[in-house]
């Protein structure tokens, strides 16, 4: 009889491990997986997310910044981990040799409040090391991340609508962008 209840809590333990691994392969490794930027050395290998290679265990920095944001690929995210993803393709024309013109794509957050110290995320492209941001062409300091991700700190003092562009140290400009003020 005893044995028989050895038997069973060791079955019991080996199915709830495996209902563990289960879960995090689904809220984790597929979703990583799936996602075109994902690197083919980590598809199928639950250590992108986890300490140990075989997905038990605690997360590792990626795996918590992950969970964090819902099991979502964000463009943040992938900012923050960029060994963990491909390098977005450089788009530089092969004549010219001249470097892509920095491109927004969105700012997080569009509107903010007057006389009140401020930072947002710009997200894009073909951002570089030293690219300057531009509110109403006044230079506001800039944080660069990555290619894709800057952030800019700023206190405005007028409501309304405001410019926002960015500008690489080549000289090159990037798109404006309305940012509101309340």
């Amino acid at each position: 009889m005893r044995l028989r209840q050895i038997v069973l809590v060791y079955c019991l333990l080996v199915t709830i491990f495996s209902c563990n691994n289960a879960f995090a392969f689904n809220n984790c490794q597929s979703k990583y997986d799936s996602d075109k930027r994902s690197l083919p050395q980590f598809r199928g290998k639950c250590n992108i997310c986890h300490l140990n290679e075989n997905g038990t265990g605690p997360q590792n920095k990626f795996g918590k910044a992950f969970a964090a944001a819902g099991f979502k690929i964000t463009d943040e995210l992938v900012a923050q981990f960029p060994d963990s993803f491909q390098k977005p393709k450089d788009n530089s024309s092969s004549s010219g040799g001249e470097a892509p013109k920095p491109a927004i794509q969105r700012i997080k957050p569009n509107k903010v409040k007057t006389n009140v110290q401020t930072m947002i995320s710009i997200i894009g492209k073909n951002f570089a090391n030293g690219t300057k941001a531009f509110i109403d062409n006044t230079e506001v300091t800039t944080n660069f991340k990555s290619n894709i991700l800057l952030i800019v700190d700023f206190i405005l003092n007028t409501i309304g609508n405001h410019e926002l562009k960015l500008q690489n140290p080549d000289g090159q400009e990037s798109n404006t962008v309305k940012l509101k003020a309340k």
